[in-house]
């Protein structure tokens, strides 16, 4: 039986290019030292039917070493000189399938009018890409602290060239985030918590609109965070018409 340890380690080979049953294999042979294929099987639960044909794939990937006799033996190779060969052979396919992107020359649309995101990091890389661009406008509204807290440094120098608007559903998530916002009303949050489709419940964690022109939508359908990129100006200007009424008194609470 695995430790908590071992499965987090077995994952890591995972991401290093092996497979569920080579990585099991390999971490239980480095345990034992020396083992033959059965007691391999009964350490690491490698199924008994596919042992050999692991063994063998790791013998020939240099992994461990064979001992032929009968029965045979299997020594794994010092992890070290192992996983200096993965990482040398990882950055080599890395460098080479750079190249070979950098080559290619597709006929693509400069400017997609829509993007649909479903990476964390390509969000928030994309809403950085954008902030970086506003001159005139920012407007966010947003329902998680911690996700727009990733963004309070990019949103004070904002602040200091261009007009910020910044609404959120209740003031009091928002406390430890150096930022002037404004709390919308109960009945826009209560609506916008009761948005489902084909029985997918929707909730808006974060949205932007940059010089009225771009807009960026990040919310959890379900259990999924997607974000939605548009620069569309006639969907973006009505975007933008729809929030700015939300500024009117009897939608906004003034912070008192």
């Amino acid at each position: 039986m695995y430790s908590q340890i071992n499965l987090q380690l077995i994952g890591n080979l995972e991401k290093l290019g092996l497979t569920e049953n080579e990585a099991k294999a390999y971490v239980g042979l480095v345990s034992l030292r020396e083992a033959t294929a059965r007691e391999i099987h009964e350490v690491t639960n490698v199924p008994r039917a596919k042992i050999y044909e692991i063994l063998n794939a790791l013998a020939k990937k240099g992994y461990l070493e064979v001992r032929q006799g009968s029965p045979t033996y299997f020594r794994a190779v010092d992890p070290k000189e192992v996983i200096e060969e993965i990482r040398d052979d990882f950055l080599n396919c890395s460098i080479d399938a750079l190249n070979q992107l950098n080559e290619l020359n597709y006929e693509l649309p400069q400017n997609s009018p829509v993007w649909y995101i479903q990476s964390d990091r390509i969000m928030k890389t994309r809403i950085r890409e954008i902030m970086v661009g506003i001159r005139e406008e920012l407007f966010i509204y947003s329902t998680n602290p911690e996700f727009l807290q990733e963004f309070e440094h990019e949103i004070k120098n904002l602040e200091k060239i261009c007009s910020v608007k910044l609404i959120v559903d209740k003031l009091d998530k928002f406390t430890s985030i150096g930022l002037d916002f404004r709390e919308i009303s109960k009945k826009f949050t209560s609506f916008m918590n009761k948005i489902a489709i084909d029985g997918v419940q929707y909730k808006e964690e974060f949205f932007m609109i940059a010089d009225g022109k771009v807009s960026i939508t990040v919310y959890r359908a379900g259990n999924r965070r997607e974000g939605l990129v548009i620069n569309l100006p006639i969907v973006v200007y009505l975007q933008k018409a729809i929030y700015e009424r939300l500024l009117v008194p009897s939608y906004i609470i003034e912070d008192k």
